[in-house]
């Protein structure tokens, strides 16, 4: 069977807007690869920038996608499209007797579904200044019910003020288990140097791509927990080679894929004890949608990969 690389580009509309310290989120752009190799196997991988990345150049991704397609550049010279590549190169698509392994009962983002307060809930703060939105997520503790645990993510939108102001103001609420990466790339370093002593445990997202993190991980503090969108990271192997002895500190998280995407870190995520943040309901009813990556339990893997080509070439 003859080889093949193709990929699309695809949209999906959230629900309702996703409100972040970054503004409102109504749409989701990813490009998806397929990759179809001589002995018929078939791979997907995906690249989808985050809103208001300075940092991602769509046009250059763009010409590597173009030099992917048509096999000019040897794969270890792409630079912008590598996450996607180690998606295809990986090992999950290629046996589909895999076992299959439920997952713990995702986190819930707060907002989509304000019934669900159960379980682990994120919420996205930063979007008012400190003094108005501190007593609102305040008065929020104390009313969940007992057994409730949070995370709160305000998307690097945090001064290094603004941090020990939240810190201090929440430091007697034992719900809170982290602050997902609350300062910006300027502040990673003092960040580091911060979070050990930090009154609430800090969770590392963005900042991972952007620090020396494969050399520095083994003098990060207990208390520092590791955000890992698959997506983004451009060497799965790399990655869980540095992780494997931390895994109780990991939590992979959705940067809100394509079905394809999603699939693929639902097949990662079995690989961490912690309550994942896989949270896909923003998608609910969307046209393309599997009804398995919307199962109270989820399960790695969910979809199979014929599933997934069939979705495929419906698209394509």
């Amino acid at each position: 069977m003859a080889p093949s690389r193709k990929y699309i580009v695809y949209k999906q509309s959230f629900q309702s807007p996703l409100i972040t310290s970054r503004g409102r989120w109504e749409e989701r752009t990813s490009w998806v690869l397929r990759e179809q190799k001589e002995d018929g196997s078939i791979s997907f991988g995906e690249i989808a920038p985050i809103p208001d990345r300075n940092d991602i150049k769509t046009g250059e991704f763009q010409a590597e996608l173009d030099n992917w397609t048509s096999y000019q550049i040897d794969s270890s010279d792409f630079l912008w499209i590598r996450p996607a590549l180690t998606s295809l190169a990986s090992s999950i698509w290629m046996n589909p007797d895999s076992p299959r392994q439920y997952l713990k009962s995702s986190a819930r983002l707060w907002g989509m579904k304000p019934d669900h307060l159960e379980g682990v809930v994120k919420r996205k703060i930063g979007i008012l200044p400190p003094a108005d939105e501190i007593p609102m997520i305040q008065k929020w503790l104390k009313n969940l019910p007992e057994g409730v645990r949070v995370r709160l993510d305000p998307n690097e939108s945090f001064s290094r003020d603004d941090l020990l102001k939240w810190t201090e103001s929440l430091m007697h609420f034992t719900s809170v288990e982290f602050i997902e990466q609350p300062t910006g790339f300027k502040d990673d370093e003092w960040l580091l140097n911060y979070a050990p002593q930090s009154p609430i445990p800090i969770a590392l997202d963005e900042s991972l791509l952007r620090l020396d993190f494969y050399a520095q991980i083994a003098g990060f503090g207990k208390n520092i927990f590791f955000v890992i969108k698959p997506i983004l990271f451009p060497d799965w192997i790399s990655l869980f080679s540095v992780l494997k002895d931390c895994m109780d500190r990991v939590i992979f998280s959705t940067a809100f894929e394509s079905p394809f995407g999603y699939e693929a870190l639902l097949r990662l995520a079995s690989h961490s004890p912690l309550v994942p943040g896989l949270e896909r309901s923003c998608f609910l009813g969307n046209k393309h949608e599997f009804k398995q990556h919307h199962q109270a339990n989820l399960s790695s893997p969910s979809v199979s990969v014929d599933e997934l080509d069939r979705l495929w070439r419906e698209l394509d």
